[in-house]
């Protein structure tokens, strides 16, 4: 219906300029020409049609004018762009949405005179709107917004990483649906090292002083423990289910037997580590120092099941996202994690077709996720931990344990107390590259590799040709 109305106005457009012409023939205001026959209007030659491209942005408009007057308009994409005639010579074109669409232009007989490729561009308020707050958010910076099609991108310079943040923040408001590339650079780059220090200590106590009385009669009649016969008292060697530090006796005719239980053991576990990491500010940075341990991951299929092996990482793992205010402070987001393999609680898994079974082992994990501002040298501990569990357990035989002194040996005591301390603790240094590589320790400093004679004779492990180390600088004759 719109191409429809279109057309007639284009064609009122035309009567009118016919009729204005042929008012003007009758006056004799306009010069007089031969009349044109049918054979010349069959031999007259159509001029070819215009082919061009036009760029407008979103919510804009431009009048567009025509190689000759047109009766008709035909738009692609009547919602990316829409044509309105001004004129049998000239039409206006409106940008509705971003893309991009096509204009054909006709006379009365449908030839072609031109064909437009209209390209509706992203809106550009959004883009002078940041670009002019830019200049009061990010003092000193050349930033400029270009719209793209779902969103905004943000190019230029400013002075630090806060400035840039602040300067996303904004454009975030302003971008139509929010989405902003970053693609600032700050002018003076800032790096930053971040060190963390995870320290654990745990200590586990256990003390077991008792008689376990585990069988009675005469028959052999057993009661949580093997019963030993012998005609004279014997060690009880066979007692399978004794615990470590127990002792077994007999008596002739296998009437009692009593296990010793007198165990002490005590576990004392230090755990210390120190990963370093650098990175510039506002990047994000990952260290592990550790390995990897396959874990058999079952899927289905329509063919049937299927086993593939996954890894997972364990030991010391560090990420962190350092930002760096114009004041100098330091905003962390860091994570540290230390992990530890332990078989005591790994588990069986099946291999499925097969009767053979995979043992996965568990991990024992230290971990902390936080988000700290500090300033360069200043350290914060993140993350702590103490605990303290005691247990204690008493067993014996019922009355004869509660007899005052002589009840000693019919019960016995077991004590555990398990303490732990854990503290983690990051520190923050603004750092800038040395000019003397030479300059940076390492841990093989001074470390050479010994000879044979050295090795096998001397049993050093370390070699006698390193180089002496020197003061650096002009010291002179005496250095205090």
């Amino acid at each position: 219906m719109r191409g429809l109305f279109t057309a007639s106005v284009l064609t009122l457009f035309t009567g009118i300029s016919s009729a204005f012409a042929q008012t003007a023939n009758m006056d004799g205001s306009a010069s007089h020409s031969a009349p044109t026959t049918q054979a010349d209007a069959s031999a007259q030659v159509i001029p070819p049609a215009h082919y061009g491209t036009l760029q407008i942005s979103e919510g804009r408009g431009k009048l567009v004018k025509l190689p000759r007057p047109v009766a008709n308009l035909f738009v692609a994409d009547e919602s990316v762009a829409s044509v309105r005639p001004a004129s049998p010579s000239t039409m206006f074109v409106f940008g509705k949405k971003a893309g991009e669409t096509d204009v054909v232009a006709t006379d009365a007989a449908g030839n072609r005179i031109a064909q437009y490729t209209i390209t509706v561009n992203p809106s550009q308020y959004s883009d002078d709107r940041v670009d002019s707050q830019s200049h009061a958010t990010a003092p000193g910076g050349a930033v400029s917004a270009e719209s793209e099609p779902g969103g905004m991108i943000i190019r230029g310079t400013v002075n630090s990483a806060e400035d840039a943040q602040r300067v996303v923040n904004q454009a975030k408001l302003i971008s139509p649906n929010g989405k902003v590339t970053n693609d600032l650079t700050v002018q003076q780059p800032i790096q930053v090292e971040l060190k963390v220090r995870i320290a654990q200590m745990s200590r586990q106590v256990t003390r077991e002083l008792g008689i376990n009385w585990s069988s009675v009669g005469t028959s052999g009649i057993s009661i949580g423990k093997f019963l030993v016969t012998g005609t004279t008292a014997s060690a009880a060697s066979s007692l399978s289910s004794a615990t470590p530090g127990s002792i077994g006796v007999t008596f002739p005719g296998g009437t009692f037997e009593g296990v010793i239980d007198a165990l002490a053991t005590d576990n004392l576990a230090h755990i210390l580590a120190e990963p370093t990491l650098t990175t510039l500010s506002g990047t994000q940075a990952s260290f592990q120092v550790g390995g990897q341990f396959p874990v058999p991951v079952s899927s289905g299929t329509s063919s049937g099941s299927s086993t593939t092996v996954s890894f997972k990482n364990y030991g010391v793992l560090l990420s962190f996202i350092p930002t760096v205010f114009s004041d100098g402070r330091i905003a962390l987001k860091v994570s540290p994690q230390i992990s530890t393999i332990d078989s005591s609680n790994s588990a069986l898994i099946s291999s499925g077709a097969s009767s053979e079974s995979f043992s996965v082992p568990s991990l024992t994990v230290t971990a902390a996720t936080s988000t700290v501002v500090l300033g360069s040298g200043q350290g914060m501990a993140i993350a702590g931990l103490l605990e303290d569990t005691t247990n204690q357990v008493s067993n014996g035989v019922p009355g004869l344990s509660e007899i005052p002194i002589l009840g000693a040996l019919f019960r016995g005591n077991a004590f555990q107390r398990e303490q732990q301390e854990l503290v983690i603790t990051v520190t923050p240094y603004i750092v800038n590259p040395v000019n003397n590589p030479n300059s940076i320790a390492s841990p093989d400093d001074g470390w050479s590799p010994p000879n044979d004679l050295q090795r096998i004779l001397l049993l050093r492990n370390n070699g006698t040709n390193v180089a002496k180390g020197s003061i650096p600088g002009d010291a002179g004759f005496i250095v205090q």
